[in-house]
C-alpha cells in the first residue's frame, strides 16, 4: 500500500511540471473550447473560432439578453471556484473593425438561470461607457439605476479593454482599465444581486448580447481568468486549474 501512494504521488508531481505564476486560466489558444466551458447559444446568434491567441465571437444581430423570456444573447459559462471571495477577469476587444459597433455589449457575467439573475459588466453600445446592467426575472435595471459604470475618457473602449468583476462576500465590485499594466479603476460596489449567487445556484463566465439597431459584428477576447486559483502546466504544457481549484 505504501509502495502504491509513493507511484501515485510521483505521477501527480510529474503530471504536473510546476505552479505556473502570472497565466491565466484559459489562454484561448485553441483549436477549440476548451472543457471548463458551456457554450450556451440558445438562438444559434454565434460563431466562435480561434486566431492568434484570441477567442473570435462573430456574432449575428439581434442576439439580444434582456428580461425574462427574451433569451438570444450567447454566453461561456463555468462553474465559480469554491471560494467566498474571488473574481473575475478577461481582456476584451469591441473595436476589431475600427470602433464598437451600435447595440452591443460584451464582457463579464454572473448568471443564476433559475431565477434568471445576472449581472453583465463591459463596453457598451458603439463605445459609449464600460457599464453594468443586471436583472432578476422582469426587473432590469439601466446604468440611471444601477449607477455604475466608467466612461471612455476615463478607460478608452477600443482593442484592448480590461476588465473584472470582483466578489466580497454578497457585493460585486467592477473596474476596468486600458493597459495591462495600469491600476484597475473602480466603476462602483454594488449589492442587490450578490445574494443570487450562491454555491451550487450560478455560474461565471463570458456574455455578448446585441439587440434593436445592432449588425453582425465580430469580438476578440484574449483571456479569462480567476486569479485566485492556483494554476499549473500538465505534462502536455496546457495550462490547467489544480484540482482544488475550480468545483466540479
Amino acid at each position: 500500500m505504501r509502495k502504491l501512494a509513493i507511484v501515485t504521488l510521483s505521477m501527480m508531481i510529474f503530471g504536473i511540471i510546476g505552479l505556473a505564476h502570472g497565466a491565466n486560466l484559459d489562454e484561448f489558444d485553441g483549436p477549440k473550447l476548451d472543457g471548463m466551458w458551456t457554450y450556451r447559444d440558445p438562438a444559434k446568434k454565434g460563431t466562435v473560432s480561434f486566431d492568434k491567441g484570441f477567442l473570435v465571437l462573430d456574432l449575428l444581430a439581434g442576439a439580444d439578453l434582456f428580461r425574462q423570456g427574451v433569451d438570444a444573447g450567447v454566453m461561456f459559462l463555468m462553474d465559480p471556484p469554491n471560494l467566498t471571495d474571488f473574481s473575475i477577469e478577461t481582456m476584451v476587444n469591441v473595436a476589431v473593425k475600427g470602433s464598437q459597433p451600435p447595440a452591443c455589449q460584451l464582457g463579464l457575467l454572473f448568471f443564476n438561470e433559475e431565477k434568471w439573475a445576472y449581472t453583465l459588466w463591459g463596453p457598451y453600445n458603439s463605445g459609449q461607457d464600460i457599464r453594468l446592467e443586471d436583472c432578476i426575472g422582469a426587473d432590469y435595471r439601466w446604468r440611471n439605476e444601477a449607477q455604475i459604470a466608467i466612461d471612455p475618457n476615463k478607460v478608452a473602449i477600443d482593442q484592448d479593454v480590461y476588465i473584472k468583476i470582483v466578489k466580497k462576500g454578497e457585493s460585486l465590485e467592477f473596474l476596468a482599465k486600458g493597459k495591462k499594466d495600469e491600476d484597475w479603476l473602480s466603476g462602483g460596489v454594488d449589492k442587490k444581486l450578490a445574494p443570487n449567487y450562491k454555491p451550487g445556484t450560478y455560474k461565471i463566465g463570458l456574455f455578448a448580447k446585441s439587440w434593436g439597431g445592432s449588425i453582425n459584428s465580430t469580438f476578440h477576447i484574449d483571456y479569462f481568468d480567476i486569479p485566485e486559483v492556483p494554476k499549473a502546466v500538465s505534462s502536455s504544457g496546457k495550462m490547467i486549474a489544480t484540482w482544488a481549484g475550480i468545483k466540479k
